[in-house]
């Protein structure tokens, strides 16, 4: 197509295939059929046999493609777990669904979601997960009737193997009965830190991402054996497709979420529908012009632009249902054998460096030959004539940018808030996102015309990324990443913040608080500052200083159950009730999963002489988390001081078995057992007690003496 032709196409099409309409649903489908929707992160394209690799990392995944349409010009909307699967799960763009980066943001429950759609279509919905950052309270669990996140209930938790996740889909697939199921599995391997198991790990000791990529490829074999032994490997349509890639060093990126090329946005996806017939009296696979697409015609490519948009509203349509929103379009004309057209233009953002740094944004459309990348100096890319992107062609082909361009604006018209996109994490969740190599907070956004070009602070990208990486285990050479980060540019509020973690957890408290207020003065926006601020201040004996810090952390992020209870405890440590109460229920209220709070309104409730209010948040508590020793003994306080000492005994047991060596339950235990002349049990409590209470505890150890002799005589 000439240029001119294409600019006009790009333009008029941009506007029309997104006016806001949902699109026109596929006739019922009486005869539903199972549904398997595998995300594979961080999986680059280029690793797959079946995309073109010579490596042999990925026979299972080679082996599918051969029966499955083969999309090989498919985009990713956005390079980060949390966003994309978003895009994956509603078919909605970014600026509809609202999620840019992996903290921060939560799906609003006024967007819709695909699992909520086939919930309502009579399908039994489940998803499994593999990684952190779409945990269940990120939103997407909504439509879902199992979440299978549990592993997260471990405060160190990021992860777990493709195998866990796998084992648990496959229990709840073979119990699925006669419903229709759709199943969502997350496997999270290919994600750094690369750390394959064995075999594996020798296998690919120079490198470990292709471990990891080997390693779910044989774990995703498995799976899809055993689908074959349940009949699913004919019955059921199986997606198979990564959130993003990953950059391995390429434009000076070590991992993802920064640059827009393909090495992060293009991705592979594999689509099988059931190779079944459909029954003659069905409109299984059928389009809503009429054409039957009924079975996948083994190994069809298609090599036109699609979105990771397009499987949410070509699922539903599976499905014999549509979504009530969608940006994306079902993908079953091209499975059938539609041409497609190779121009259409597929969108791709990245935020993270705007919220985390205040630097430029970066948007871009991808065609099958040409790319466009929207930044403070714009690119354009041949990816036929150059597909590592290594040499923009913006200069001599401007009319085509400006195309392009034109093209871009088209699909951002429909945005609700393109601009006011930055958002603040929850504490919590500072430490497992670093773990996994991602950083945390914002920056307030620099002046219009004036924004940072990420490609021109790569080099200092490239040391905080390091830096975040040896936090855990070298702290020292992290320090100097940062030190050095912010020698590249000295107003990095997020090296700054990074640094002052660094001192914080080391002592070094009056350097970290001077490099918290840089970093808040730098424009620097996390909770979790202020939160360390606020522990500063309370060791320090400041408490109005800790407060106010406090107060600005929930100010910033109001769901944020950590912060909440941290300024419930400051409140009640100054013996201030009211609002120690009215923090404690706030945190329940954005966290209701967590038996923290509960806890500690009970001893608020307490404390205000509302003994049976206590009793209950206590109880609540030990719903959330049976083996919660403090609640336990709380409880059997409570008992004790109510005279009813078998129920206190009963209690404190209940603690003991989570925290053997408890010993303020051991003594307490001891008090029962003498109230109910169970003399030798409390002989044997006290004895116990007197061995293993620190040294603080004198006083009780004097009485527990005091009991034993008692007994003796």
């Amino acid at each position: 197509m000439r240029a001119s032709a294409l600019i006009a196409f790009l333009f008029l099409s941009s506007a029309a295939c997104r006016s806001g309409q949902p699109p026109a649903p596929t006739n019922p489908i009486p005869s539903r059929h199972p549904i398997v929707l595998i995300t594979i992160d961080t999986l680059r394209a280029d690793r797959l046999g079946s995309y073109g690799s010579t490596r042999g990392l990925t026979p299972s995944l080679d082996a599918f493609a051969r029966g499955a349409a083969r999309f090989t010009a498919a985009v990713s909307q956005v390079p980060l777990t949390l966003p994309s699967h978003a895009t994956i799960l509603t078919g909605l763009h970014p600026a509809h669904h609202l999620i840019r980066t992996n903290d921060g943001f939560r799906l609003a429950a006024t967007v819709p979601t695909l699992a909520e759609q086939l919930k309502a279509a009579g399908y039994r919905t489940g998803a499994f997960i593999g990684g952190y950052p779409v945990r269940a309270s990120s939103g997407l669990a909504r439509g879902f009737d199992r979440y299978d996140d549990e592993f997260l209930r471990s405060p160190d938790a990021t992860e777990r193997s493709a195998d866990e996740v796998l084992r648990s889909a496959t229990a709840w697939i073979d119990a699925k009965g006669s419903q229709p199921f759709f199943a969502w599995i997350h496997l999270f391997d290919p994600h750094s830190p690369y750390a394959p198991p064995a075999p594996f790990a020798a296998a690919h000791r120079d490198t470990p991402y292709d471990g990891e990529v080997a390693y779910t490829d044989a774990a995703v074999g498995r799976f899809l054996d055993r689908l074959g032994q349940l009949g699913l490997s004919v019955a059921a349509t199986i997606v198979i497709v990564a959130d993003h890639g990953e950059s391995l060093g390429e434009h000076g990126e070590r991992t993802h979420g920064t640059f827009l090329y393909d090495a992060t946005i293009r991705v592979p996806l594999l689509i099988k529908l059931p190779t079944v017939r459909p029954e003659p009296d069905t409109t299984y696979g059928r389009n809503t012009d009429g054409k039957t697409v009924g079975r996948t015609e083994a190994g069809r490519v298609v090599d036109v632009p699609v979105e990771t948009a397009d499987l949410a509203p070509t699922i539903a349509a599976l499905a014999g249902t549509a979504l009530t929103r969608s940006d994306g379009r079902s993908l079953l004309p091209l499975i059938g054998g539609a041409k497609g057209d190779p121009d259409r233009p597929a969108y791709a953002e990245s935020y993270y460096q705007n919220v985390l740094l205040g630097w430029s944004p970066l948007r871009a459309v991808r065609t099958r030959q040409w790319k466009y990348i929207e930044a403070p100096r714009a690119e354009l890319y041949d990816l036929e004539g150059d597909p590592h992107e290594l040499q923009s062609r913006l200069n001599e082909r401007a009319a085509l940018a400006t195309g392009l361009q034109r093209a871009l604006t088209g699909l951002e018209a429909a945005a609700r808030s393109k601009d006011d996109v930055h958002g603040a994490g929850a504490n919590e969740s500072v430490e497992r996102l670093r773990s996994l190599g991602y950083a945390s907070g914002s920056t307030a956004p620099a002046p219009a015309g004036r924004a940072i070009d990420p490609k021109d602070r790569v080099a200092v990208w490239a040391e905080i990324e390091d830096g975040i990486d040896l936090t855990a285990r070298d702290p020292a050479s992290a320090e100097h990443k940062f030190a050095r980060a912010l020698q590249l540019q000295p107003d990095n509020g997020l090296a700054m913040k990074y640094l002052a973690d660094l001192r914080f957890r080391a002592g070094r408290l009056r350097e970290a608080r001077e490099e918290y207020r840089r970093a808040i003065a730098a424009g620097f926006r996390h909770p979790d500052a202020y939160v360390n601020l606020a522990s500063i201040a309370e060791r320090e004996g400041h408490f109005d200083e800790a407060r106010e810090a406090l107060n600005r952390a929930v100010e910033l992020a109001s769901s944020d159950a950590d912060a909440w209870n941290r300024l419930g405890l400051l409140e009640a440590r100054r013996n201030d009730v009211g609002a120690a109460r009215r923090a404690f229920t706030r945190a329940i209220a954005v966290a209701g999963d967590r038996p923290e709070p509960y806890y500690n309104l009970g001893l608020i409730e307490r404390r205000a002489g509302n003994e049976t209010a206590a009793q209950t948040r206590l109880q609540e508590a030990l719903t959330r988390d049976a083996a919660y020793a403090e609640a336990h003994y709380e409880l059997a306080t409570g008992y004790l001081l109510a005279r009813q000492p078998e129920r206190a005994l009963e209690a404190y047991r209940a603690a003991l078995a989570s925290r053997p060596e408890y010993a303020e339950a051991l003594f307490g235990a001891a008090r029962a057992e003498l109230d109910l002349g169970k003399n030798a049990d409390a002989r044997r409590d006290y004895e116990r007690f007197v061995k293993i209470a620190p040294n603080e505890y004198r006083r009780q150890i004097a009485a527990a003496q005091a009991a034993i002799k008692r007994i003796k005589n």
